[in-house]
């Protein structure tokens, strides 16, 4: 880091510090103000930039340059685009910032999106840090990245600090998924800061991407020789070295020495893990993922790996703690969390997430994905207890919202589970039902084709004898 980037961070961290006795300061020039702002920008502070708008509107309202930012903050930060153009029409200086947020309000075809672009460059010398990050912000958004590619270089002369411009480049490219694209320019920038150890660390993870081992080994070999300490860069190269299937066992030593030193290190837990997967320490794997879920139970992506890991008890007693604590979202959040899996064919894992939201908060939105998971994965035991204990105790099971498809499971967990008289009981409950009265069409069609199978079943029930299930079983078919 130079000694300007250090000066800004400085400021930054005094502004925020600051803050926290509830006192705005004012102690700040001009200039400061728009450092402190532009840093907050980079690191993603949202708060400090709100917090910078209102003090330089106070302190310095005929600030162009603080106008400009407030502009853009308030266009995709607050979603306010008729702030913005309030503030876009009313300014007093031409300036590159403006033009690009007037493209942003009016979001012009293609060809007037280049047209602009182009008499910018043709009408400025130089762009300032902001300038040069909301050219790529604006490109990307309008769609025509690919004019900020081909005048990359006509751009990047006129940036005062070019390396804010090329690392904004390569993070766009990046979330593009160009990894060669973004891959050259971090290139570039190790070029320009060879002794930039975040840019050797991105290179590295860049060319990992591109299944490029060799080169990703030697750039962050750079990033640790010129920041040993640092433990992103140690769990990348331990990372690299077992994926390269090199000396995994010296790679797994890595990673367990620094949760050693950083026990609650998310990464590192989760890349230790997923190492002991892989080499077939699945009893590891979840003893680590339950160590730190004790003392980070609102990890939703360790408790994710537990569950792929096919361990339910402790998966439950996640899930569990999860949802008592609170964890991050509703009922209905987790419930589509638990559906994630399901569609993804992992009906074990969503019905695990249900029964466990079940059990702590008494209920759930939907059944249906709990019922088929646990049918799909032979818990026909477990079916039948929450029909009988929850369903049937309940008194009046029309406040479940239950499915004509959630009541043939539960028919068909009672035939497999040696229930036929329930089983039957239940079929000549659902055989009460005038499908005529169920509307849309392709609903009645469905209830129709159930309440014909489970006829069948019926049928076969009162014949006696065992019911040959997997004929009337849709959900084995195929």
């Amino acid at each position: 880091m130079d000694r300007e980037q250090r000066r800004r961070e400085k400021l930054y961290r005094t502004f925020k510090e600051s803050l926290t006795d509830g006192n705005t300061p004012s102690v700040y020039d001009e200039n400061d103000l728009l450092d402190i702002f532009d840093y907050a920008n980079d690191v993603y502070d949202e708060y400090v930039q709100f917090e910078v708008i209102l003090l330089a509107a106070r302190l310095y309202p005929e600030s162009e340059d603080m106008m400009q930012r407030r502009a853009f903050y308030m266009y995709g930060n607050l979603s306010m685009t008729e702030g913005a153009f309030n503030l876009a029409t009313a300014h007093r200086e031409e300036s590159a910032l403006w033009s690009l947020l007037d493209l942003m309000v009016r979001h012009p075809s293609d060809e007037e999106c280049k047209s602009v672009m182009m008499s910018i460059l043709d009408r400025y010398s130089e762009f300032d840090d902001e300038t040069a990050i909301q050219l790529v912000d604006v490109c990307s958004d309008l769609g025509i990245f690919d004019w900020l590619i081909e005048h990359k270089d006509d751009i990047q002369r006129r940036c005062a600090y070019p390396e804010t411009f090329l690392y904004e480049m390569a993070m766009e490219a990046d979330s593009r998924s160009d990894y060669n694209l973004a891959a050259s320019l971090m290139e570039e920038l190790t070029e320009r800061e060879p002794f930039n150890a975040t840019f050797w660390h991105m290179l590295a993870q860049l060319q990992v991407r591109l299944d490029n081992y060799t080169d990703a080994v030697a750039s962050v070999d750079y990033a640790l020789a010129i920041d040993a300490e640092a433990i992103p860069y140690q769990l990348t190269k331990a990372q690299i070295m077992f994926d390269m299937k090199g000396d995994k066992a010296k790679a797994v030593g890595m990673v367990e020495e620094i949760l050693v030193r950083e026990p609650d290190n998310k990464v590192a837990v989760h890349t230790l893990a997923a190492m002991y997967t892989f080499e077939n320490r699945g009893h590891d794997a979840v003893a680590l993922l339950n160590k730190y879920l004790q003392s980070n139970p609102s990890d939703k992506e360790a408790i994710e790996h537990l569950l792929m890991l096919g361990d339910r008890d402790s998966a439950i007693v996640a899930l569990k703690r999860y949802f008592s604590e609170g964890g991050d979202g509703s009922a209905e959040d987790w419930s589509a969390w638990a559906k994630s899996f399901y569609t993804r064919g992992q009906y074990e894992q969503c019905a695990v997430i249900l029964l466990a939201l079940l059990a702590t908060t008494g209920q759930i939105p939907e059944w249906s994905p709990m019922l088929e998971g646990l049918y799909r994965s032979g818990e026909y035991e477990a079916i039948v207890t929450l029909y009988r204990d929850i369903v049937l105790a309940s008194g009046d099971i029309s406040r479940f919202d239950l499915t004509i498809t959630d009541t043939l499971i539960f028919v068909l967990s009672l035939v497999r589970s040696g229930n036929p008289e329930a089983a039957k009981k239940l079929v000549d409950t659902v055989s009460r039902i005038d499908c005529h009265d169920i509307s849309p069409f392709e609903k009645r069609l469905a209830t129709m084709k159930v309440c014909d199978l489970m006829k069948s079943i019926g049928e076969m029930l009162d014949a006696g004898g065992d019911v040959a299930i997997e004929r009337f079983d849709p959900f084995t078919a195929g």
